[in-house]
């Protein structure tokens, strides 16, 4: 497909050229010829006049020769021979003259030809063959006057080369005068030509702009009209048949945009149709599979109390996600930094190259073991803040380009604003959680830090269990990153429990235990409720909240309450809690108790495994006591 512009030069630099070359025909090349022409016809009507003069001497030498011969008494007759002499010399000098003429026209022939056509080099050819003979003629004629003694026979042979002289003139004018009709009408059809040619291309760039105007406008305004209309059928837009590059680039990016458009719109129906965050990042990883492949989709929040990203959503086409939900890391160890500045998307087009530049960097060797080879990353914001970022990731290398930079950005440009709400409310609503729960346990303990201590305990156990690869202990940096939200409302049904019985110094009555078992269904019902209720977070928002409540006073040998629950059938997250909430139980004084030292809450520990507590998670926490001993200090334990 060709280009107009390059088009319209080739026609301007074309028409340039003919008109420079009519322009030359005209006042150059045509006046020259013709010069040239009118010349030749002087020179050779010149050399015709001297050949006929030839005739007069030729007949006079004949004559003399003949009185000589008739009456050889008049041998000595002076003026016969002063007669004969005269004549002699005049017809020399016509000859020699006639040559010099000849070369002269010969090298006007020459001239004549460097401004000829082709076609009529047969012309110019047989007219230099008759120079030859011409030439040939006069040699001979000179030949034979230049003989000291001329005889009857030489006057035949120089009347016969005056026939053939003449013969040859008169051939060469005929020619002459054919060649300057054939110039003229050579010069006639190049003008002409070249006429004709013009009008044919300014009949062309009629067509053309014919074509521009009545249909391309048409196509063009039609698809302004739908843009604004909000319609993007591009199949509905008017035929066009595409020609030149430009319109083959504004075909192109009309129906790029009417694609993004459609695209964008189908998003605004899955945020509009969508209930569940992780339900529009699978609808979102699917609408865009429809136009491009991507093998990951992944979100990442900016939590910028804990200079730290935080890994919250991810999808993905195949199975086993190395870097999940709950991957933290902090700005000093990432790129990723740059962009909270910057605010601008990128694309990494070699994860391999990059990994071996930061070597260091955990998330960028998580992608490669999972196949990740290229990333497009796009910031979100809200006003001027980054509050997170989204990856678009491919298993090939150097998938993504500067147009799926731009269809990217306007899909975060859609959901943005959905996802920086459900974020925030969700990071609002848990801290409010935690601080309701931090009130309510200052109501249960004389002593402080208990919350702090024991959320630090259950990350301490749930993150190390990530390295054992236990059966039934299998655990991600999801689950780390909601136990450590969640860990801490265990106990927030306890506002239920009236303080006289919360804050009883002695053993409680069996009717006052009844009641203060109940803070564990309570606290579950509160959760429940929250998470019937704000389900746009997540179908599992507040879920992890509501397992622990109810389940974190559960027993391993089924004796606890308030379901009875017994090994694994007790949720795990609640049996973490249990192991955390016990040590720190034991550790710390109670209204209706006093603290055990470390050694006695030890041996209490590995009494209660098996029994109360999951061995395996009282294995894994007594396993890092130089950790448990590091949380005490920092916590302080009165």
């Amino acid at each position: 497909m060709v280009s107009i512009k390059k088009i319209m030069n080739r026609i301007l630099v074309g028409i340039s050229f003919f008109v420079v070359l009519a322009l030359s025909i005209n006042f150059f090349f045509l006046p020259a010829t013709q010069s040239l022409i009118n010349t030749g016809n002087e020179e050779v009507k010149a050399i015709k006049t001297q050949v006929m003069t030839m005739n007069l001497p030729i007949r006079v030498l004949e004559n003399v020769l003949t009185q000589l011969a008739t009456n050889p008494e008049k041998i000595s007759n002076i003026k016969l021979i002063k007669a004969f002499d005269k004549n002699l010399i005049e017809l020399q000098s016509l000859t020699e003259e006639t040559s010099n003429k000849i070369v002269v026209v010969e090298k006007g022939l020459t001239k004549l030809n460097n401004y000829s056509f082709s076609f009529y080099q047969s012309t110019i050819k047989e007219m230099y063959g008759i120079i030859a003979q011409i030439t040939e003629t006069s040699n001979h004629l000179e030949s034979v006057l230049s003989t000291s003694q001329i005889s009857k026979t030489d006057i035949d042979a120089i009347k016969t080369y005056g026939i053939n002289l003449d013969a040859n003139i008169n051939a060469f004018e005929l020619a002459h005068q054919l060649l300057n009709e054939d110039i003229l009408k050579a010069y006639t059809f190049a003008v002409n030509f070249i006429f004709v040619v013009m009008i044919i291309v300014l009949l062309s760039m009629s067509l053309g702009i014919y074509k521009i105007v009545t249909y391309d406008q048409a196509f063009v305004l039609e698809s302004l009209k739908n843009i604004e209309n909000k319609t993007f059928e591009f199949d509905q837009l008017p035929k066009t048949k595409l020609i030149f590059r430009e319109e083959q680039n504004i075909y192109d990016r009309v129906k790029v945009i009417f694609d993004e458009e459609k695209f964008a719109q189908k998003i605004k129906s899955v945020i509009l149709s969508t209930y569940h965050i992780e339900d529009l990042m699978q609808e979102l990883f699917k609408e865009i599979s429809l136009n491009k492949t991507i093998d990951r989709i992944g979100i990442a929040f900016v939590d910028y109390s804990q200079q730290k990203f935080i890994a919250e959503y991810g999808v993905a086409s195949y199975d086993k996600m190395k870097l999940g939900p709950g991957f933290e890391v902090n700005f000093d160890n990432t790129s990723l930094t740059d962009i909270l500045t910057t605010k601008t998307s990128f694309i990494t087009k070699d994860l391999e190259a990059e990994l071996q530049k930061r070597p260091q960097s955990d998330s960028l060797r998580l992608l490669r073991n999972e196949g990740i080879q290229s990333n497009l990353v796009v910031p979100l914001q809200m006003g001027e803040a980054v509050f997170g970022v989204i990856f678009f990731s491919s298993l090939k290398q150097d998938y993504f380009d500067a147009s799926d930079m731009r269809r990217a950005e306007k899909i975060i440009y859609e959901i943005s604003g959905l996802l920086n709400r459900a974020y925030f409310t969700k990071v609002i609503l848990s801290k409010i959680t935690n601080s309701f729960a931090e009130l309510v346990d200052q109501k249960d303990n004389e002593t402080g830090g208990h919350i702090l201590r024991m959320v630090d305990y259950t990350v301490l156990i749930a993150s190390r269990l990530m390295g054992k690869n236990i059966n039934g202990y299998n655990v991600n940096e999801k689950f780390v990153l909601e136990i450590e939200r969640n860990a801490s409302a265990h106990d927030i049904g306890k506002v239920a429990i009236p303080d006289e019985i919360l804050k009883k110094p002695g053993k409680l009555t069996p009717e006052e235990w009844v009641i203060m078992k109940t803070h564990a269904s309570v606290g579950a019902d509160i959760f429940k409720s929250l998470r019937e209720s704000l389900q746009v977070f997540g179908s599992d928002f507040y879920g992890f909240a509501e397992v622990i409540a109810r389940s974190h006073h559960e027993r391993w040998d089924g004796k606890g309450y308030p379901d009875g629950l017994s090994g694994h059938a007790i949720p795990l997250a609640a049996r973490i809690v249990a192991v955390a909430d016990v040590f720190d139980a034991l550790t710390s004084k109670r209204h209706y108790k006093e603290r055990f030292g470390l050694e006695k809450a030890v041996e209490i520990m590995k009494e209660s495994a098996g029994t109360h507590l999951d061995s395996v998670l009282v294995g894994v926490f007594l396993e890092h006591l130089d950790e448990i001993i590091e949380i005490q200090n920092l916590y302080q334990v009165d």
